[in-house]
């Protein structure tokens, strides 16, 4: 049952409708069930108005801290929020069989500094720079709230969000972005990288190509990459809860998880990017100084040197394909020099990241997030909008390879976009 509507009152139950058993005669159907901090219960909600109460469990009450109800309603494929503070927002979650229901609808990746502006838009908008911004990202704020656009949240978000030292900005800034992404998230990019590198290695040798997951999903935990899933997160639903919700159960705790990790009054730190600032800085200064080489014979050298930083994800791309090592190496030589390589996040980081090498500039810790999210966003979104100097190198990659994602400066352009 992919896409379950509420049955009818007083509808039998039958092999393919969950139901509870709601006292020693009767079967019945949980509408809902909640969870509330005070007492750190789980209540069921059943379709004839009976209230069971179970015991909450103990890691999922250290993570929903920060909430006073959470309120899952499996139906309708919903999840309600509401913080200690008061704040109200819902999230949606999809199916076992389809986590990733886009239905045509675009998909708009915003940087941090982008999400920023949302949140002042609600909370300071005398903030906004401009009254176009303010404009556009109320336009943007509805039309996410009504559907009809999808703003997905990423693992940058959630990490930079949670390292904001300012309580009441980070609060702030938490509730918009849970309250506009309802849901929906990026996956991962080192797992988007992954399946990109086992398809495009497959292929090659002949062998069988897995597709790549949905990049912007409903699937619980997605943003976080698996050794930050392990052992964080509580797994188990109640046991009084039907085997067929546990799914609904899983996907309402994610975003529990996402939510705490930004809301959580002691500020993530961040970690330290110093060992790669230091290299690629050492590197790329190398290169300006190689004045008696040619710009391709610079460009080639940039190559190589984006390859010896994935060459431990494409060894372990190979041998997850079946790859042996002598088509691996037939794959190196006659492919990694192409601007595109069929994998679509893959391409436009490296791109992205030689363009810079090449440039020479001044490299800083947040370079690495401030393109490896919005690359990977651009092989898969609809649209992305970020800083100017982002959205600048980014630009000559997507023309390059003639990329389909539409890349913006400012809110005012993506609205202006979408509502064409």
């Amino acid at each position: 049952m992919d896409e379950p509507s509420a049955p009818p009152a007083g509808a039998p139950g039958d092999a393919s409708e969950p139901a509870v058993s709601g006292d020693s005669t009767t079967s019945d159907f949980i509408e809902a069930f909640q969870w509330r901090a005070d007492d750190n219960m789980v209540a069921l909600r059943f379709r004839s108005g009976l209230v069971r109460g179970v015991r909450g469990d103990a890691s999922f009450a250290k993570h929903a801290k920060d909430f006073a109800v959470v309120e899952v309603h499996p139906w309708r494929r919903e999840v309600f929020f509401k913080t200690a503070r008061g704040d109200g927002f819902s999230s949606r979650f999809g199916s076992r069989f389809n986590s990733s229901p886009l239905h045509d609808r675009p998909v708009v990746y915003l940087d941090q500094n982008q999400w920023s502006t949302l949140s002042k838009s609600v909370n300071a908008p005398w903030r906004v720079r401009s009254d176009d911004e303010l404009q556009a990202a109320w336009r943007l704020i509805r039309m996410a709230s009504l559907g009809k656009v999808i703003l997905p949240l990423s693992a940058a978000h959630l990490g930079e969000t949670g390292s904001f030292g300012n309580d009441e900005g980070r609060y702030e800034l938490a509730v918009t972005i849970m309250s506009c992404s309802g849901g929906w998230q990026m996956r991962d990019p080192l797992q988007v990288r992954a399946a990109e590198f086992r398809q495009v290695l497959a292929r090659s040798a002949g062998r069988p190509a897995a597709p790549v997951p949905d990049v912007f999903t409903l699937e619980p935990y997605a943003a976080l990459d698996p050794a930050t899933r392990e052992g964080s997160s509580p797994r188990e639903a109640p046991a009084e809860l039907p085997a067929e919700w546990t799914y609904a159960y899983t996907a309402s705790l994610s975003n529990v998880i996402y939510a705490s990790m930004m809301l959580d009054q002691q500020a993530t730190p961040r970690g330290d990017m110093a060992g790669w600032v230091q290299r690629v800085q050492e590197f790329s200064t190398w290169l300006s100084g190689e004045t008696d080489r040619t710009k391709q014979q610079r460009r080639r050298a940039a190559e190589v040197f984006m390859f010896s930083d994935a060459t431990r994800e494409i060894a372990q791309a190979a041998f997850d394909a079946g790859l042996t090592p002598s088509e691996m190496s037939t794959w190196t030589q006659s492919t990694w020099h192409r601007p595109e390589l069929g994998a679509p996040a893959i391409s436009l980081f490296r791109a992205t990241m030689i363009d810079k090498l090449l440039g020479s500039g001044q490299w800083e810790g947040n370079d690495l997030t401030d393109l490896f999210y919005p690359c990977t966003a651009a092989g898969y979104a609809d649209h992305v909008v970020g800083e100017r100097r982002t959205i600048g190198l980014l630009q000559q990659s997507v023309r390059r390879q003639r990329a389909r994602v539409k890349l913006h400066r400012t809110l005012a352009s993506v609205v202006k976009a979408l509502e064409k």
